[in-house]
Formats: structure tokens, sequence, C-alpha cells
């Protein structure tokens, strides 16, 4: 049953990120009114070690909301939406106070953890329970356990960045199944509660879990003191919310056995739904918001930030490289193949489809001719030999290719790169006109949360379309040829190269002798924000 409402009904969306908090405000059917971001900073005090600041997460939180909900005139903003990076465990105290940091999806702080673990465990058993490959992020729980270590306080509540989020607007601690899934302690197909058997083999007893909520439950109304920070006179409805990918697959209504879509932020991911628990060993898997859906996200973990890392790390002094107008421009100017230099984009390991956090990235074939502009193209064109990979993979397993699909996220900034896609992987691209969407699927499961529709997948039926750009590939023979021999490189190099990143990890340690140490700098490690992109899974 659904509540009628007016037309000055407005739902608040908050997608957090790990480089910057996006806070909308829509319609129950999901048009954009209002939008602001926030900057967040990627912190790594040790080697391994990428994290954020609780304080300053809700700071940027309630700074996005308020700058907002400022604009909301006339407006009823009756409830709102939380989408969040995922796996970002989190550890607080009985007072409801962050006592760790928050842990992005690229902290490796937990791999030592990690192959302890495939060690005691039956492996095939346990990716069959939880229908997930056995990696880091997708064992959050692991990195729970080496945070608390590390602690003397007990007991220790466990959860993810929207749970902490959900917590400072309602005082209720909670997490919800598309976030669950990537703890290690979720039977994919009773998505509803914690597996004991899975909590047992993660040695996690000690831990307490949150309380499993449906995403599109409400998990509470606003507390007075987040009335008061976020500047709302009266208390809204929160849903318990989900992870940032997931609320993207309902913003784009990717709710149907087969649908796909494709988003670049600080990762490039490509997601498929799903009509029963999948097996798709080279992806993340999870519950779809949808009841009675699941996602697979083949997920590249800094094949966005390398774009990023490529402006502000290896041409910062380079006047023509100062945006990714810019960028774009300089690579525009290297013909497609890049004179045979090939980009292997795994800056901060990789999950999908090696799940190596000891990989590395790799400019192979260069030589005396190569210029800026090749290496610069290079990175742009290993995003989309990624991606065409990972397309691959999933025409194997199902035996059907994806022939079409949708492009969101900030990487649709760039009109070049989506070319650049279409060409090397021969798809069509639909480039999404504002690819910022999972603070919409937020919103729309506020209005699930209100009332406002029959649950998830009516309000992805009902939903305003996203405007989009088709983007052919080339029908030129030659730049088609061109991409088929490169291909072929890419998806070589790593097995080609990966006897060597086990020792190229701690080489940096060595390099001034037994009393180096690391660095640590507060400077943003993938903050894209700006003008180029938002988060993953």
């Amino acid at each position: 049953m659904t509540v009628p409402y007016t037309a000055k009904v407005a739902l608040l969306g908050l997608d957090v990120g790990t480089s910057a908090v996006k806070a909308g405000l829509f319609t129950p059917d999901g048009v954009a009114l209002h939008r602001h971001r926030a900057a967040l900073n990627v912190m790594s005090p040790h080697p391994g070690h990428l994290e954020l600041d609780a304080d300053e997460v809700w700071d940027s939180v309630a700074s996005a909301a308020r700058a907002v909900l400022a604009r909301a005139d006339g407006l009823s903003v009756e409830a709102i939406g939380v989408a969040a990076a995922a796996p970002t465990p989190l550890l607080i105290d009985r007072d409801g106070l962050a006592v760790s940091p928050i842990c992005t999806f690229a902290d490796a702080r937990a791999a030592g953890d990690l192959a302890s673990f495939v060690e005691r465990v039956d492996v095939e058993a346990y990716q069959r329970l939880t229908g997930n490959p056995i990696a880091v992020p997708t064992c959050s729980v692991l990195t729970g356990l080496r945070l608390a270590s590390t602690l003397a306080s007990e007991p220790l509540w466990f959860g993810h960045l929207a749970s902490l989020v959900v917590y400072r607007l309602t005082g209720r601690w909670v997490m919800d199944p598309t976030n669950a899934a990537f703890t290690g302690a979720l039977d994919i197909a009773q998505p509803d509660t914690w597996s004991s058997e899975a909590v047992s083999l993660l040695g996690a007893p000690s831990l307490r879990l949150p309380e499993l909520v449906p995403s599109a439950e409400a998990a509470g109304r606003l507390t007075d003191d987040a009335m008061r920070q976020l500047g709302l006179s009266s208390s809204a409805v929160v849903a318990a919310g989900c992870a940032d990918t997931a609320a993207a697959a309902l913003a784009v209504a990717c709710v149907e056995n087969g649908d796909a879509f494709e988003s670049v932020g600080t990762s490039g991911v490509l997601t498929v739904c799903r009509d029963k628990p999948p097996v798709a060993m080279h992806a993340m898997n999870r519950p779809h918001v949808v009841p009675g859906r699941w996602l697979s996200h083949a997920a590249m973990s800094s094949s966005g930030a390398a774009v990023s890392w490529l402006r502000e790390r290896v041409l910062p002094d380079t006047p023509n490289a100062r945006s990714l107008a810019d960028i774009n421009e300089l690579a525009e100017s290297a013909p497609p193949g890049c004179g045979g230099v090939v980009f292997l984009p795994y800056l901060a390991g990789e999950r999908s489809p090696v799940w190596d956090s000891t990989a590395r990235g790799a400019w192979v074939g260069m030589s005396l001719e190569t210029t800026a502009s090749h290496l610069t193209r290079s990175v742009f064109e290993g995003a989309a030999y990624g991606l065409r990979q990972l397309l691959d993979l999933e025409t194997g397993l199902t035996g059907e290719a994806v022939t079409e699909l949708l492009s969101v996220g900030g990487g649709t900034n760039s009109a070049f790169w989506s070319s650049i896609k279409a060409d090397v992987t021969g798809r069509v691209i639909h480039r999404a006109a504002n690819g910022d969407v999972a603070a919409r699927g937020a919103a729309l499961l506020a209005a699930c949360a209100l009332g406002l529709h029959n649950g998830p997948l009516a309000a992805a039926r009902s939903a305003a379309g996203i405007p989009t750009s088709r983007v052919d590939p080339s029908t030129v023979t030659s730049i088609r040829e061109t991409y088929d021999v490169m291909y072929g490189v890419y998806i070589r190099l790593y097995p080609a190269l990966k006897p060597l990143f086990a020792s190229l990890k701690n080489a940096d340690r060595h390099e001034m002798g037994p009393d180096a140490v690391h660095q640590p700098t507060d400077t943003p490690i993938t903050n894209l924000e700006g003008d180029c992109c938002v988060e993953s899974p």
C-alpha cells in the first residue's frame, strides 16, 4: 500500500563516498531538485592503510545536507536515504563513539589475517555460503577484528560507513543486506539474518554485529541533535539505506535478470542484476535492495583513481594537465593504441578479476618516442581494456553478450573516455547526462520507507528516466584491429608480472635501509571529486 503525496514533498538522498559526500533533494519519482557536495580526505598513516576520520565524515555529511536543505524553500523534506561506499569497516564503543578509523575498500591492513583465514577454512564451502571470493573487501569482519586487536575497550560494535551515518541520524546501529554481504558473515541466499556458521569461521563472536534491516525499511526518525545539525525544523524518517553501487542500480532501474550498467569513480564497476544468488567468482556479489534479486559487481579498484593519480602525481607541473578537460585534450593528441604503450591500472592492488592486494600498476611498451600524451591516453585505454575483460567474463558465465551498456558516475563527464570504452569494447555506451546517481537511489529508498512507493521495485519502475547520449563504437577497421591487439597484450600482463609483485610490495621499505619508515600523508589519496568520479562498492 502506498501513501499519497503532494508536490511539496521532497526526499534527501545522501551518497557518502570516500572522497566526497553528495547530497541531493529529489521528488518521490527521483527528479533532482538541488545538489551539493562536500569533500573528504583519505589518509594513509601506514603502508596498506587507507582510511577516513569518522568525525570528518559526519561533518561533511552535515555540511552537504545543510547546504542543500537551505534551498528547500516551499518543500517539506519528509524522509532521508543513505547510500555509502562499501566495504568500509569501523568500530564504535558502548557510547556510540567511533574508536577506529573508517577503512576504505582499498585498505589492506587485514591481508595477513586473510591469508591465515584461507589456510584454516574450506575455501570452496565458504565461498558457496557467502557467494563471494575470499578477499579483504569481501570479508570486512577480518578488518574489524584487526582494528579491535589494537583497542582495549570492550564490547565493540562493528559496522560499515552507512551504519555510522544512519546511527548519527537516528541513534540506531543497523546494517542492510547490501553492506552485510561484504562482511563475510552473511549467507547470500538468506540475507535477512547473520550466518552463525560464517561468524564462527571468521572467529568473530566477540564483535557485536549490527541489527540487519532491509534497505527500504525505516531505521527510525531524526534525533533532535541530528535535526539541529542538519538544519531541519521537523523530524524526518530515515531509511536503513544501502551500499552506493546498489543504490545506483536502483536509480537506473537495473532490476531485472541480465540488466547491466557500468560506473566509474575511484573504482570502475560492471554491475549485473541476477534473479538468483550468483556464482560469479570474478565479481563481488550481494543481495539487491529489490527483494528476490541479487547484484554482481565486477570492481576494478583504481581504474578511475588512475586518472586523478596521473594528473596530481605524475603531471602536477604540466600546464596542460590541470583539469579533466586538459587531460582529455592531451590524451586525444595520441593515436589509438598509444604507439604500443599499454597501462595496467592496478595502483591499489586489484579486486576483479584477479583478487590480489599485492598487484601493482605498470606501463609497458615505452620507447624513446613515447610522449606524455601517449602515457595519458594509455591510462584511459587501460580502464577500457579492464572493462572489456569483465564483459568477456560475464559473457563466459552466462553465454549472453552485453551489447549495450549504460555508463554512470563522474567519469561520464568525459565524452572522450566514453568513446574509448565504446571503441575498445565494441559496445554501444549510453552516457548518463548526470552520472551521480547513488544519491537518487538513496532518495528512492527514503520514499519507500515513507510509504510513497510499494517497495524498491515499484520505485524503480515509476522513477523518471535518466537522460543519456548514445556513443557508438568506431567503424574504422584499423582502430578495431589496434585495440584487439592491445587488449590481447593487456590480458596477458598480469599473469606475466604477478611473480614480481610480491617482491615489489616491500621494496620501498628497503630503499633507505632498515630504518626507513612510511611517511604518513593527509593528502587525498583518490580524490576524484570536482570534475571526475563517484564512488564504488
